[in-house]
Order: C-alpha cells, then structure tokens, then sequence
C-alpha cells in the first residue's frame, strides 16, 4: 500500500446469485490484490498425519454465531459451513446452497439447497435447520442483527427451499451470509432449541473436519468427516472444492509467541500465527520455514465505548484523537515498514481518495488542541480506563505507546492487561471500560463486518442516524456510484464522530513448515485442502 492514492474499480456481482441486480460483491482498491487462491502444492496430496498449529491462546467460546473474535473463526471455519463462501475476489459463491434468486423487486431471496449435504451427527441438513440457523445468527451475530433491520421473514418453502422476505432491498444480503467471522454458520434445528441463545455446547456442523474435543488451556481437535460431501466448483478463496487430507488437526494455545516460534523451528509444530515482525528476518533465514505475509491488510483501531463513561461526550473523543501520532504507535506495534502503513485514512477497503473524508483528521496530531478539547470538556483527571492484552503483542506495544501520548495531552489512563478471552468479555461490560484496541479486517471487504465503526451493537456502540441512513442506501443499493456515495458518507460521519481512531493499515504474517502443502494464505485459515508432505 505504497500509493496514498486509490480509485475505483468494478463492483463485482455475486457469483451464483441469479438476478440482475444481486449485486454481492465488494470494492477493491487499485493495486491491492484480492484474496490469495490456494496454493499450488508440488506433486500429489497425500492423506494421513496430524497438523498441529499454534495460536495466540483459547477461544473465548467456540459459538461461531455469538462473537466476531478471530481466534474463533480462526479455529471452526473448517469445522462450521454457510449457504455462500467468499471467493478470492469477495464475491458470493453456492455453497451450501445451490444458487439464489431474487424477486419481488430484490425483496424476495429464494434459496434452493443442496440435497447431498449431513451434518456431524448424520442427520440430512434441511430447510428448517436453515431457517433456525439464521433466525439465530440474525439475533445474536452482527451481521445477522443489521440483515435483521431489513428482514421480515425467513420460512422454509420446502425441504430444500428457504425463503427471505426483506422490507427494504438489501442488495449486499448474499455477501453477508459468506462472511466467515461471525458465520452465518448453519447448525441442526434440534440443538438451537435446545441452547437457544446461549452458547452452544454441541459442535455440529457441515464441513470437512468435526470437533472430537476441546480441552480449554490445552488444544482443539478436528478430525475429519468422512461424509463429507465437497462442492463440485473449482477452488475460489473459501469457495469451491474442499478436501480433508489431514486425519487430525490439534489447535495449540501457545500465548508466548517466543515459544510458538521455538515450536516451529524445533518441528513441534507445523502452523503459527501471530510471530512478531521483528522474528521476520530470522524465520526467514531458517532452513524449513517459510514466512508469509498475509494480504489485503487489517487496521488496528483504538475503538472508544460511547455508550457509557467519559467517551459520551464527543469533545472528548476528539481530544483522544488529537493527542495520538499514528507514526511512533505504528512503529512499536509492527516494527519494520513493510508490515505497517499511514498513508490513507480509509476505513474498510471500498475505492478512496485521500483528499476527502477523514485526512484532515487522521495523523494530525495537536497536543494544544487536545488539551483545550479536554477543558472544554470539563475533564478532572478521571482514569481513563484501557483494556489491552499481551497475547497480541502489537495490541500491549501500541497502547503503550498510546498510554504516553495521552498523558503528554493531560488524560490519566489507567491500562488494565488481561489475557484476549478476558478481554472480549469485558469489551462488552460499557460501564467498566473507555477504550480498547484491536484489528479490523481480515475478510473480504464488508464494510458493515468492520463492525467495530457502523454497528450500535458492537462493542463501541456508535450510533448515529445519519451514519445509520446511509449504510442502509449503501446495503441496499446495486448501483456503483450510490454505493460509492453513501459510503464516503459513512466514512465522513466516523472521523466528524471521532467514533474511534485509526492508528494505521498492518499485515500479519504466520510461518509454516515447508512439509505443509495446499496451506491457503486467507484471513480465517482454512484446513481443507492442506496435506503434511515432505
């Protein structure tokens, strides 16, 4: 992301979505490229072994449909399947189902379903455990709960016909369903009775690998499903053939990232996530092991709870944002320049031109501006309290630096560090808490999945009807440049808003052991397709 310029390119429209006007996909900005396809292993897969793969730490619930928190995604994606997956352009593809049709203009989505398809249990999957499934994830997900505004109905037709009725269009409907965080994930009718909302203590899904144990503080463990009935299409981003190559997956929480690294170099295991960018040059250097950089990008915000607290007050929110310089916080998150950028202001990864909505806000640091905000607030020195983690260490190392910033412009900050799990469930508690940080990002470009800025659901909590008016134009329409419109709206509503304040664009990296063949390099790692070889 060298360009501090991006342009506009063709809306794509979903794959599979039969009708003029379903119009699933998304925008990608010039030169960034879209999701990688898998890779192309040398020589023929090979069936048998068992990955082992180290990560940050535990899931804070492995409910796919109650949380968008990566490491969940991250660790039932290959487990839990929806009606659509993403390819490796954001678009829509059948998955699931076998297509879609919209009708009674765009306020009908008929759904036929694919009758080859058994859960983890054995049972067929039908169209009233779809209609369970997404009357639940529509109460709990967020994706779900802002399809929902625009929702009058879900019933199934027949066995293998689901049909949604909308009371507005909502064009990005298709999109929705593909995204693999927070997924709309489709689960036996049986077992949503009986959890209901609360957290599911059953894993029961359609994809290649089901759950045979989780042992909090000790591993995950996948194993693969026999009766795994693939879909036929070539292989696309999430979208198309699935294959489970590998007997057993076992899902490792390894909080020190220094010891997922010794991990690795020792052969213990084959996957890690999360090693810190200054360990780049040396895993590069170690015979074995290949570094990669995972692209399009994330964004590490600094998300404010206006809901609750000192963060209410809009004056104060400003002043948060003019007291940080973006470059020393980038620096010490993320280390070397290629895995960190300042260069735009976008939020979300629709086409933009820096010269408008946000740029002259982002990275504008004003320590005297910041402290006459904070007296004019009426501020007295009140903690600000900021939940961060050292699982993520670049989280611990930019709200260190943060922390100072702060401080320079006259806040008392109160830094709480607990580990990530601790923290998804407190960043839901607005009483207790200001600030928190985190990435957004990952998947395709959803605008309404970087929930952390258009949800009043999600932690953060922004509300605002004119924000909330022109995401509703920008879901719904199919037209290219009303889309474009309403979004730059939304975008000129977040830094008017100070809803929260952008640090800056970063890529992750993971090592891999070179006898890991088919690893596809996606946001959420899926496991299909992925054979141990020399």
């Amino acid at each position: 992301m060298s360009s501090s310029k991006w342009t506009r390119r063709k809306l794509l429209q979903a794959g599979g979505v039969a009708a003029a006007g379903a119009a699933g996909g998304v925008l990608w900005p010039a030169g960034r490229a879209p999701l990688p396809a898998a890779e192309a292993a040398a020589g023929a897969p090979v069936r048998g072994g068992t990955l082992k793969v180290a990560q940050i730490g535990d899931p804070p619930t492995l409910d796919i449909h109650a949380t968008t928190a990566t490491i969940t995604t991250d660790d039932m994606v290959s487990l839990y399947e929806g009606l659509y997956a993403l390819d490796a352009s954001g678009n829509a593809l059948p998955l699931l189902a076998t297509g879609a049709q919209w009708s009674d203009g765009n306020l009908t989505l008929t759904i036929p379903l694919r009758t080859d398809v058994l859960f983890h249990n054995g049972a067929p999957v039908t169209a009233d455990d779809v209609v369970a499934s997404l009357q639940r994830w529509s109460r709990l997900a967020v994706l779900g709960q802002l399809a929902a505004k625009a929702t009058k109905d879900i019933s199934a037709k027949d066995a293998h016909t689901v049909v949604i009725h909308l009371t507005r269009p909502l064009g990005l409907l298709p999109v929705y369903l593909a995204s693999p965080n927070n997924m709309a994930a489709i689960m036996p009718k049986a077992l949503l009775e009986k959890s209901g909302d609360k957290p599911v203590q059953e894993w029961i899904g359609t994809g290649p690998y089901r759950m045979q144990d989780w042992k909090p503080d000790a591993y995950v463990r996948l194993v693969r499903w026999d009766k795994y009935a693939s879909p036929g299409t070539p292989l696309n981003g999430y979208a198309g053939r699935r294959t489970a190559y590998v007997d057993q997956i076992d899902i490792l929480p390894v909080p020190d990232a220094n010891t997922r690294l010794a991990g690795m170099k020792s052969g213990e295991y084959h996957l890690a996530f999360n090693i810190p960018a200054d360990q780049y040059a040396a895993v590069k250097s170690t015979p074995g092991l290949t570094p990669e950089i995972l692209k399009p990008d994330s964004w590490f915000i600094f998300n404010l709870n206006k809901k609750s607290r000192m963060f209410t007050n809009k004056k104060m929110r400003q002043a948060f944002a003019k007291a940080i310089n973006n470059k020393p916080i980038m620096q010490a998150a993320f280390g070397p320049q290629e895995f960190w950028s300042i260069a735009s202001p976008t939020i979300g990864y629709l086409a933009y031109t820096d010269d408008k909505d946000g740029a002259d806000v982002f990275n504008h640091q004003d320590i005297p501006g910041a402290k006459a905000l904070l007296k004019e607030a009426g501020y007295t020195g009140t903690p600000l309290v900021w939940l961060t983690t050292q699982n993520y260490d670049w989280m611990y190392k930019g709200a260190l630096v943060a922390k100072s910033q702060l401080e320079a412009a006259g806040f008392t900050v109160d830094l709480q560090v607990s580990d990530w799990a601790t923290l998804v469930q407190r960043r839901s508690q607005p009483d207790i808490y200001d600030v928190f940080q985190t990435g957004i990002g990952g998947a395709p470009a959803i605008p309404p999945a970087m929930d952390a800025f258009v949800s009043p659901q999600w932690p953060g909590w922004w509300s605002n009807p004119k924000a909330e008016a022109a995401m509703q134009k920008f879901e719904g329409s199919v037209d290219l440049k009303t889309r474009l419109q309403a979004w730059f709206e939304v975008q000129r509503l977040f830094y008017e808003d100070a809803a929260a304040v952008k640090a800056g664009d970063f890529y992750e990296y993971y090592v891999r052991q070179n006898s890991v063949h088919g690893f596809a390099p996606l946001p959420y790692p899926p496991y299909w397709n992925v054979w141990l070889g020399s």
